[in-house]
Formats: C-alpha cells, structure tokens, sequence
C-alpha cells in the first residue's frame, strides 16, 4: 500500500482542507494523476498520485481540516490485496465476536493516549468505516467521559497539532481557552482571539509589614488619574463601515511575515541600474520580467551567501538555486518556486516562468511548486509609478529583491544630462547572516551581469 498524505505547500502550513476527491474508491490511477484538491493557508493544488494502481480506501473526507501529514487515503498496487476494513461503531453486538477477529488499525499517537486514560480501544467510535482510530478519536472520547475545566479535558486541552504549536509560539496556556470547537476543542480561531486579546494586568499585591514592628506609611499626595483611551466604537461611524472577513491566504501572510519582521533584523541595501543597453539585445520572447529573473540567478551564482536559508539556530547553504517569484493573486500573494534556476538560459526561465505564474492564477499548483525556495524575488514594476520599494524576507530564506519600474528617467553620464531606461533594486538581507558588504556584492553582480548582457 502506498500513503497518500496530505503534503507542506510552503509558507509554513501547519494544515490543511481536504476539498474534493477526484477519484472514488476502486477506482485506477495513473502515477501523476490528479487524485483530490487540497488547500492550504495560500492556494488550492491538485493532489497527484505518485504510484500506479488502485484507490483503495479514502481515510478523510472532503471539507474536512486535518494536519500537514495526515494520511488522506491509501493505494493499492498492482498485485496487492485489499486492506482490511475496520468494522462500523454502528454495528450491532451480534457481530462482535466476528469484529474482535479483525485487525483494527490505531495510529501510534492515539494507542498512547488510550492507555494513558485507560480507553478501551473496542469502545471507540470512528467517523466511518475502514478508517484508522487517530488521536482526534481518543480525545473525543477523553472528553466525553471527564468534565470539562477551562477548555481543559482530564487536564490536557483538545487541539489540533498545528493549534498546539500556535500556542506554543505565543507562549499561551491552552487550558485557560475555553474552546469552541467540537466536544470543546480549541481551535486556531480560539488561539488567534486570544493572541489578539491582551490578558488584564494583574494588580500587584501590597506586602505586609510583620506585626511585630508597623511602619508608619505616609500617603503620597493625590495623582491625577490619566484618562484610558477610548477604543474606536462602531457608533462613531455608524454604517459607513462594514467588516470584512479575512481569507486564509490573508491570514497565513500576516502570520508569516509578522515573524519575519519581528525575528529576522532587516538590513536594506538600494541602488539605480542602468538597462538601456540591455534592452536594445533583450529578445522579445524573453521579455524584461524574465531578465529581472535570469539576472538574479546570475547573481545569486557570484554570491551564494544569499542562497540560503536560517533555520532554527541552522545555517544552510544550497547547491542549486530555487527561486521564487511573488505572484499577486485577488486575495493575496503567493510564491511558486522555479527550481534548478541556475540550469536555465534567459529563454528556458522565461518559458518555466510563464508555465508557473499561469497555474498559479489558475490555482493549479503542484505542491512541489511551492517548496524548496531558497531566494525570493518581488517586482511591482508593472506598476509605473513605483520608483521603488522594499519586500519582507520570506522566511526560513535571507534574502528578498524588491524591483520597481524599469522606466526612462534622467541620468547624469560623463557629466552630461541623459535619458536612460533604468530601475530601483532594494535586497532586503537578514543581519544575522548577511552583512552590508555582501548584500552590497550582489547588487554590484547583478549588475556587473546587467551591463555584460548580449541576448
């Protein structure tokens, strides 16, 4: 049997939803076939089979949310026999003797948390037949036979994992959130309101002075109270406002890159190229988009410092150089990753680019198309009036390119006046890993590469 799991699609997804099966149980795949959609906090991707065979059983159903890794349903290859379906909660006592019989499947998690409660594992109820008995099942079952304290079941609050690691990140106590979901699950919901909810300050408690020896406390003379700042009301504007609800895609940006700003100290390096000459040679089918691309490549080749990522207190340097392009999408942004870019002329990234950009707005990502980037380049430059800006790094990456508008402007050449086609480039670089020296070679490589361009 081969797993079918639900994959990481970049940006540090913790889950996912399952949207629809494309394929039914039974039913012959093809290795590379589309076998269900997925979304994730940023897109909507084709889940591809990677095995030839058959589907053998669907473990998780559609609009359903579960954790990166969770199996979704299984394959069975050519020759293999049928996994054995789990008997139904619903079935009648009569066939107990024959259900004892039967191989029941217990993920290892949740084997570990019945013993812990002492759960009989033949009173558990599972959410259809042939499905595994998952932690999420366990603690269902905690909860309904302990009372709830606090959102707190027999002293550990239900949660997914990924809402776990939330709470750990903001160093919340997940048992004083009282959780909205099923059986008093907290949910991510209930962890992002708390996280937005500052707790009330705790008055500080006067020490006692032992009775053996008061002390004589002066009272200090009265103090102006200072006036709380009255929160916005809705009143004030009354229905010239409207609340809009925030997409997931919009969330997982501002969570993402909030960290970014907080944990990554920004160092900002800018400067003016010239691309006159450049553009006299640039093919028309390559188009200047792409060169912005082929050129950073190059770059990245003279500095490979900034071919990197910086991950939990880990430095890694990568061979090859994985580049992603920020995409505007209607709802948000989003950054396929062209891999192997440095293997690729001006006209192979201009065709692989265009493939990539175009799926991405048509939501037919791979999740391989989103994993893996090593660099991050941004350009508004379709915009013209953005001289130019600065980007917030991607991270585990250290290093983003922000491009503006490659346009005429007047420049000073050998003292003289001229008008040439230029543009702003600003590498937004981690401090912690890169320093203004190195940041300021790539600037000047790319355009040592710029200048030196035929076609």
């Amino acid at each position: 049997m081969t797993d079918v799991v639900l994959p990481n699609l970049g940006f540090g997804m913790e889950e996912g939803r399952l949207i629809s099966w494309l394929k039914a149980p039974g039913d012959a795949v093809r290795k590379g076939e589309p076998l269900a959609e997925v979304e994730g906090d940023k897109t909507t991707v084709e889940l591809e089979a990677l095995v030839e065979g058959v589907l053998d059983e669907i473990l998780v159903m559609p609009d359903t949310v579960v954790p990166v890794g969770t199996i979704l349903a299984r394959i069975r290859g050519a020759g293999e026999a049928s996994a054995p379906k789990q008997p139904s909660a619903t079935s009648s006592a009569a066939s107990a003797p024959e259900a004892a019989n039967k191989v029941v499947r217990i993920s290892p998690v949740a084997k570990r948390i019945a013993q812990e409660h002492g759960i009989d594992l033949d009173k558990l109820s599972t959410t259809w037949e042939g499905r595994e008995i998952t932690r999420e099942d366990v603690e269902a079952l905690v909860a309904a036979q302990a009372p709830a304290t606090n959102g707190s079941r027999s002293g550990r609050a239900l949660a997914a994992p990924a809402v776990r690691k939330l709470a750990r990140e903001y160093e919340i106590d997940l048992a004083t959130i009282r959780g909205t979901g099923a059986e008093g699950r907290v949910t991510r919901a209930d962890v992002e309101t708390a996280i937005e909810t500052p707790a009330a300050p705790v008055a500080p408690v006067a020490p006692v002075a032992p009775a053996a020896k008061p002390q004589v406390i002066e009272t200090p003379a009265p103090v102006a109270a200072v006036p709380a700042v009255a929160p916005i009301a809705a009143e004030v504007y009354g229905s010239e406002r409207e609340e809009i609800s925030l997409s997931q895609m919009r969330k997982a940006i501002a969570r993402r890159l909030t960290q970014s700003m907080q944990e990554s100290p920004h160092f900002y390096v800018s400067a003016e190229l010239d691309f006159t000459n450049a553009l006299k040679v640039l093919p028309k089918a390559i188009g200047i988009n792409n060169l912005l691309l082929y050129l950073t490549v190059q770059a990245l080749k003279d500095v490979p410092a900034l071919n990197a990522t910086y991950e939990d207190g880990h430095l890694y340097n990568y061979k090859h150089i994985n580049l992603a392009m920020a995409v505007a999408l209607p709802n948000g942004l989003i950054t396929p990753v062209l891999h192997g870019a440095d293997d690729f002329s001006p006209s192979g990234i201009a065709n692989r680019a265009r493939e990539l950009v175009s799926r991405a707005r048509e939501n037919k990502l791979k999740p391989d198309d989103l994993q893996g980037g090593t660099f991050t380049i941004s350009n508004l430059g379709v915009v013209k009036q953005i001289d130019h800006f600065t980007a917030i790094i991607n991270p585990p990456q250290v290093g983003i390119l922000a491009i503006g508008a490659v346009r005429e402007r007047p420049v000073v050449v050998n003292s003289g006046l001229h008008v040439r086609t230029t543009a702003h480039l600003t590498l937004s670089a981690d401090h912690r890993i890169v320093d203004g020296l190195i940041s300021a070679r790539f600037i000047e490589a790319f355009d040592a590469h710029l200048q030196a361009f035929k076609g």
